[in-house]
């Protein structure tokens, strides 16, 4: 997708509700500076304010402010916690921008807002991707996490680890492997785990089919005789996963493994599984198919109607990323207090992420998120304002630890990048001052002004007192 460019951009985009705080409009390229003579307003609409009649809307503030060295300063108070729309025009004319900003509590501005995926694949299963190679892809695509979940093989993900040892990146591995226990039709992901579930029964078979006996002890009663064998396998790995400290994602009930026409989990099964409580989290959109993806989400509607509140992931389930339909289209934001695997893996366990699934194509896209109704809105406006600015930053530092894995860029190259993506990610969310123009910029841009305006009239001229229009 090409980058969309801007004009202007407003710092800090998320602020904290019900507090007065300052902010900045300033310009995101030199032709841009806001002129130090002309008055400006800016009409704020909180996108979540009561209106009583669209016909005729009035919920709105409007300010007037005069700008300094090329940029305009105001303070204000965001009302609650939503989105808002801030329209910048200079007086009595038409907006020049659109701008936006969140309001938060507190509880929620705490938290970094991080893309990951819980369930990719690499070469060392059926993936067709080296796995440092694959960590790459991610962040190119501005991911801030992701876990490796080759198939009973954990692993992989410490070869990621080996080969950006030192190396201050921008971007975490989830600890992870997709478990296929033994006589089980389940397949089940765990990431942020200390050790491999499915190495216990690769070594020693003989011990897990023990230790599955011991759980067919414990299967609730009323679990279906055709069922009781295989909720006892499921017991056993998600009882494991716990045990090492990690998270047990139930995924893709609805994919159509190989040849089979038949869904991976039957509709009662399935529903068995997620109102069991051994599952932390449901990959609610994964690779499966649309028509997987729309009854997954309907069985998830069935299961919160019947009080079942299961945090909810998305997640690719790439193998091979060229022209995956999955990636980077299916993913998970979620909101952790840092990025890093156990600040990640307790924020899905807390509820605190959607799942998002992307559709269409670079110029329809359209987001989809599901989750509680206070996370959706705000992952909304991220979707928009912050996610895709951050990505064309991690584009070049996922470039660079490519070249880095293969000896054909120093790690300094990925640390400056990494870098830069982390400040921006600071002065959107106000915890680090923006860049301002300067005053060789700003005698540049007033000299060529002045030269445009003893040009020729006509179209092309953004400066105010000639015949054109800014």
């Amino acid at each position: 997708m090409l980058p969309t460019p801007v004009n202007y951009a407003i710092y800090p985009s998320v602020v904290p509700a019900d507090t007065v705080v300052e902010m900045i409009v300033v310009p995101c390229e030199k032709s841009f500076l806001l002129f130090p003579d002309v008055t400006y307003t800016l009409t704020l609409i909180p996108v979540n304010g009561d209106e009583d009649w669209y016909h005729d809307p009035h919920n709105h503030t409007l300010l007037t402010a005069r700008a300094e060295d090329g940029v305009l300063r105001f303070t204000y108070t965001f009302p609650g916690e939503q989105e808002h729309v801030i329209l910048l025009a200079r007086e009595g004319e038409k907006p020049l921008a659109e701008l936006s900003v969140y309001s938060l509590y507190p509880d929620l501005l705490a938290l970094r807002p991080l893309k990951g995926d819980f369930h990719a694949h690499s070469y060392r299963s059926d993936g067709k991707r080296d796995p440092s190679a694959l960590a790459g892809h991610f962040r190119e695509q501005g991911y801030d996490f992701f876990a490796l979940t080759d198939h009973n093989r954990f692993y992989p993900g410490a070869e990621i680890d080996e080969t950006y040892a030192g190396v201050k990146m921008g971007f975490a591995r989830v600890t992870g492997e997709e478990v296929h226990a033994p006589e089980s039709v389940l397949h089940i992901i765990h990431v942020g785990g200390k050790a491999s579930v499915a190495g216990r029964y690769v070594t020693d078979l003989e011990t897990y089919e023990k230790e599955v006996a011991d759980c067919a002890a414990r299967v609730p009663a009323d679990v279906p005789e055709v069922y009781r064998d295989r909720y006892a396998r499921a017991m056993w790995t998600t009882e494991q996963i716990h045990a090492v400290g990690g998270l047990a994602i139930y995924p893709h009930p609805y994919w159509r493994p190989g040849k089979s026409r038949a869904f991976h989990a039957q509709d009662d099964f399935a529903r068995l599984m997620l109102k069991s409580g051994m599952f932390d989290a449901y990959e609610l959109v994964g690779g499966m198919g649309q028509e997987g993806i729309n009854r997954s989400i309907a069985l998830w509607a069935e299961l919160r109607a019947e009080g079942v509140n299961i945090p909810v992931v998305g997640s690719s389930d790439v193998h091979g990323i060229n022209k995956a339909p999955t990636f980077p289209a299916l993913y998970t934001v979620c909101f952790a207090a840092t990025n890093d695997n156990a600040a990640i893996i307790e924020a899905v366990r807390t509820g605190m992420s959607v799942a998002v699934e992307m559709t269409g194509t670079d110029y329809t896209c359209e987001k989809r998120c599901y989750g509680s109704l206070r996370l959706v809105g705000y992952a909304h406006f991220l979707l928009r304002r912050y996610f895709p600015q951050l990505q064309r930053i991690c584009q070049g530092e996922g470039v660079a630890m490519r070249a880095y894995a293969m000896g054909e860029a120093d790690a300094a190259l990925v640390e400056l990048q990494a870098e830069q993506a982390e400040n921006f990610y600071l002065r959107f969310f106000g915890r680090l001052a923006p860049v301002l123009p300067d005053a060789a910029m700003r005698e540049q841009v007033a000299r060529w002004r002045e030269i445009q305006k003893a040009g020729p009239g006509g179209k092309g001229s953004l400066v105010p007192g000639t015949s054109m229009q800014l």
